[in-house]
């Protein structure tokens, strides 16, 4: 796990001077955005997201729990704090950082310390149906980016092609409901396919003691393919799951006071405008996560960011639908995971 001091580390002055910007009023928030956008590219904007500090306003300080390292996945979080996004807003955000969507669906349920952060569609509509105190209230990636990767030598490149073979899944991690998901939309005799507990490493499928196993495709895969291994991927979102992945959740008392429900808007924005970043400019996205993380393979941060890119919703990002909540709720059901039924409006804040 990263130093957690790494994930609260103070902006970069190169990075902020670049893309710090003033608030240009009398526009819509896209048009406003985009010639932001515009101007940050042509380098014609000077102003730091400082601005709020340097007024001698007070900067509001949240924390805001991710649900994995600091990865590619979660750039819109980190750059929209780069950037100036959370301090154009009064906002002064640290990180922190859970194992896993559940883990972190878990703590934000309990509400303290964390009331605000990331999760996945799946876990949001578990939790919910187990009566904890979540919603969403963006979605990132409307299909799921997890994959079942394998070595290119034995040939898996459809769900039957597990048959015989031994796939390793962390226990405890939402990859095991992900992967009832697959076997029940594709008709899978799961008694043919071993399923053996496994590390949140790759060592198991290099060692060559699994034939397969389950990540998102920007991180694990892409790791190995940046390392120059050959590997295949099975894309469970092309296989039939249907499901909300990466998304931003709240506590439902967070919510119901009024300044926590101001501050989590500002975060919903904020965190927007990092993603549109990573949506519009991949590789200039790539470039100043590397900044931020030096230790971490450029190669890799380069390939995962525009797989991020790819992953995303919108323009705009972040938009949730009831239609995809409806079948993310459906998904589940038909695998009898949910506690109780759930209704699209329990799962999801719609504004």
């Amino acid at each position: 796990m990263p130093d957690k001091s790494r994930l609260d580390q103070p902006p970069v002055k190169g990075l902020n001077n670049r893309y710090r910007c003033a608030i240009i009023v009398g526009m819509s928030t896209a048009s406003r955005r985009s010639i932001v956008a515009m101007l940050m590219t042509s380098g014609l904007i000077g102003a730091t997201g400082r601005a709020a500090a340097q007024s001698g306003a007070k900067l509001e300080k949240v924390e805001i729990l991710l649900d994995w390292k600091p990865l590619p996945t979660y750039a819109g979080f980190f750059l929209a704090r780069q950037i100036g996004a959370f301090e154009r807003r009064g906002l002064e955000v640290s990180f922190a950082e859970a194992q896993g969507a559940l883990s972190a669906m878990a703590k934000i349920a309990d509400g303290s310390p964390y009331w605000i952060g990331s999760s996945s569609g799946i876990a949001t509509v578990l939790g919910r149906s187990r009566g904890l105190p979540i919603k969403s209230l963006a979605v990132y990636y409307p299909k799921t980016p997890t994959v079942i990767y394998s070595r290119s030598e034995d040939r898996i490149a459809h769900p039957r092609d597990l048959y015989g073979k031994t796939l390793g899944i962390v226990p405890g991690s939402i990859n095991a409901e992900e992967f009832r998901a697959l076997v029940a939309a594709n008709k899978l005799d799961a008694s043919r396919i071993k399923v053996v507990p496994v590390d949140w490493d790759t060592f198991a499928l290099i060692d060559k003691k699994v034939d397969a196993l389950m990540d998102y495709d920007e991180m694990a895969p892409s790791e190995l393919i940046a390392d120059g291994r050959r590997i295949t991927m099975i894309r469970l979102s092309d296989f039939g799951v249907r499901a909300y992945s990466l998304n931003l959740i709240v506590n439902d008392a967070a919510w119901a006071d009024p300044d926590r429900r101001a501050i989590a808007e500002k975060i919903d924005d904020a965190v927007q405008e990092g993603y549109n970043l990573v949506n519009e400019r991949p590789i200039e996205a790539a470039n100043h996560f590397a900044q931020l993380f030096p230790r971490i393979a450029p190669r890799y941060i380069d390939r995962s960011m525009v797989t991020v890119s790819q992953q995303l919703s919108g323009p705009p990002t972040g938009i949730q639908t009831r239609a995809g909540w409806a079948a993310t709720i459906m998904t589940l059901e038909a695998l009898n995971l949910l506690a109780k039924p759930v209704a699209v409006d329990e799962v999801a804040i719609f504004n």
